[in-house]
């Protein structure tokens, strides 16, 4: 296959140097924490530009994933994309330090793995690094990395914009936003408050209390003094409340919902060759079991915290980045009737690294290494209402190693090859837990766990010519030291240790050209496909095959996102295809004869179409129509989407 997309590469290089030259903006990403063309990194990395967001029907960061077609989403109803695969390794459901892809803000965690959480209208793009990154960014980053960059001003002068939408299941929103740059200041301010009612879908009807309603307020201001040195301070503040929480189909549940908020804000220091920044999130989650005034509520609070410094050391083309990293997640759990269902917890993560890139024969041939120790102290806290647990301090640490290289065969194409490895520390109930809970269960941390590593390498080759890109990349992974919980009979708790993992290999691609430029047409019409196809997924742990079989689960054999783009200067109209393949899951219906077994989640392809126009220069009109063909389809089992759902909206430039 990889010679086919080589000879399909070389007829469309012929092909475009007969088209007009296309000055088309070089994408700039941090992959290796050093702001540089994509051409030169030898990672294999995905990029939703502000074109893709602009024209996606995208409410938050969770649904600009979907849309990307990367892996496994688990997406429920209300405003929860909480589960994100990549490679076939996913974020847990619920805790971040447990998660096997890293996700980031501004190069910083998230400290959520919630991306519907997240709003759209702040992102300037998201990078998608493949593969293990744990070199440069620690723990978690073993199916790689997703860095959402946010807005800051730009243009010099005051920009903005307000607008309004509306469209099924009640949904409204307003918005605006102002930004600009004057002199040595610049700045980016936005607010938006949006609300939907209850949804109905294909084959089974409303499905009751799936409305939410949320806010955003956010800003970032940047100044530039003495020479290219320039500060930074971003605030982010999300607020969802009465969010729906209606449980699976087979046991619906019509009053539990749930209020987040969660705040961040950080400050950076840059200059072209040091960096250095402070970053603090604080979430709160409120889960109501019941209706309003009068529900049990369970409260999770979450501080993320940290700092990083890098200093980029250059001569000639050559360069080596040495940096440092500490972070900090705090946990505290509280319930309105009885003992929390896990105990208060503290971690911190120390980490110093370098990578370091030789450019050999005029820049042809660049060659990446890097290396990263990290330690890591875990504590289990004292917690109101857990009267027998045993506070716990414990320490471990690790070391990363990676290295890639980019062969440029033409200014138009060029390989890729990556080796790598990759981790994912014990959180501290891992390590260090040990109470017995509220129901009688003791729980017993394992201070012996080692961290889950993978090991993998990848080879690609990428072409790009004026109106076409593409890229091919094969990826294989060993995952080892997967950490599973069990019950020790010895013990008499549940406790964890570590147990075989899984191997993981397929092929991922995207191609996109731009057919109406080419052919002479004075609009763009552009064909794309992006897509991962899985050739082998199975595990090595031989408890999980007698009990769920070698294939692993919640992994698509494969998914694509491909349809068309097609713009000019007063319009943009995206119709794009997402297709999520058959996945192996567990039935958890309680009255069905499966129950407990692992079984075939069926394939699906959604539809979307979004469309602007600008009649006049300060006005836009927008429509976009989610699931166009009315299709019934789930991410999760039971878990049923939204039928065909048409917005319309207006904005004012100004």
């Amino acid at each position: 296959m990889v010679f086919f997309i080589l000879f399909f590469c070389l007829i469309f290089l012929v092909n475009s140097a007969l088209a007009e030259e296309s000055q088309l903006e070089e994408i700039i990403v941090t992959a290796t924490r050093v702001e540089e063309p994509k051409k030169d990194v030898p990672y294999s990395i995905q990029v939703i530009t502000q074109e893709d967001i602009k024209n996606s029907t995208a409410k938050n960061a969770g649904d600009l994933i979907v849309e990307s077609s990367i892996g496994h989403v688990h997406k429920y109803p209300g405003l929860s994309t909480s589960s994100i695969g990549l490679r076939g390794f996913r974020t847990d459901l619920f805790d971040d330090l447990k998660s096997r892809v890293l996700i980031l803000i501004n190069g910083n965690r998230a400290g959520t793995v919630n991306l519907a959480t997240i709003p759209v209208d702040d992102i300037e793009r998201i990078e998608i690094v493949k593969g293990p990154a744990s070199v440069l960014y620690g723990s978690s980053a073993m199916g790689g990395v997703i860095n959402i960059i946010t807005k800051q001003g730009k243009q010099e002068g005051i920009y903005g914009s307000i607008g309004s939408e509306a469209g099924s299941w009640k949904y409204w929103k307003t918005k605006g936003d102002l930004n600009g740059k004057k002199g040595v200041f610049d700045f980016y301010v936005s607010a938006n408050r949006s609300s939907m009612d209850e949804y109905s879908t294909r084959d089974y009807g409303k499905i009751k209390n799936t409305g939410y309603n949320d806010e955003t307020v956010s800003a970032r201001f940047g100044y530039s003094f003495f020479d290219k040195q320039y500060i930074s301070f971003g605030f982010q503040h999300w607020m969802g409340w009465d969010i729906g929480s209606p449980g699976a189909r087979y046991s619906p549940d019509l009053d539990d919902y749930k209020d987040i908020e969660r705040n961040r804000f950080d400050l950076e220091y840059k200059t072209e060759t040091f960096k250095g920044g402070y970053y603090f999130t604080k979430i709160s989650d409120e889960d109501h079991e019941g209706s309003t005034g009068n529900s049990e509520l369970t409260l999770k609070k979450t501080t993320t915290q940290g700092l990083s410094l890098q200093k980029i050391f250059s001569m000639n083309e050559q360069r080596i980045i040495i940096g440092a990293q500490w972070d900090r997640i705090e946990v505290k759990s509280s319930r309105s009737t009885g003992a929390p269902y896990n105990p208060n917890s503290e971690y911190d993560s120390y980490g110093l690294f370098s990578e370091g890139r030789l450019s050999l024969f005029n820049k042809k041939l660049l060659v990446n290494a890097g290396v990263r120790y990290d330690y890591f102290e875990d504590k289990i806290l004292p917690t109101e209402g857990i009267t027998s647990l045993k506070p716990r301090k414990e320490n471990l640490d690790h070391v990363t190693v990676r290295g890639g290289i980019i062969y440029k065969l033409t200014d138009n194409l060029s390989i890729k090859s990556n080796a790598g490895t990759a981790f994912r520390a014990p959180a501290p109930d891992e390590l260090a837990t040990d109470y017995v809970s509220s129901w009688g269960t003791r729980y017993i941390g394992n201070s012996d766990l080692k961290p889950e590593k993978s090991k993998s390498y990848d080879v690609g080759v990428a072409c790009t010519k004026d109106l076409f890109k593409s890229e091919l990349t094969f990826f294989h992974s060993i995952f080892k030291d997967k950490i599973l919980s069990y019950y020790d009979s010895t013990l008499k708790a549940q406790t964890f240790k570590n147990v075989e993992g899984a191997i993981i290999q397929g092929i991922e691609g995207n191609f996109s050209y731009d057919i109406g430029l080419f052919v002479g047409l004075n609009f763009s019409l552009e064909p794309f496909l992006n897509f991962t196809y899985h050739t082998r997924y199975s595990s090595k742990d031989e408890s999980e095959i007698q009990k769920y079989g070698k294939t692993l689960q919640y992994i698509p054999k494969s998914t694509a996102a491909f349809g068309i783009k097609a713009g000019k200067d007063k319009w943009d109209l995206r119709l794009i295809a997402n297709y999520a393949g058959d996945e192996k899951v567990v039935d958890w219906n309680p009255s069905s004869s499966n129950y407990g077994k692992v079984i075939t989640k069926n394939d699906f392809t959604v539809v979307n179409l979004k469309g602007s126009y600008r009649p006049l220069k300060n006005c836009e009109l927008t429509i976009s129509i989610e699931n166009l063909f009315d299709k019934g389809y789930e991410y999760v089992l039971y878990y049923p989407m939204p039928r065909r759902t048409i917005i319309g909206g207006l904005k004012w430039i100004f």
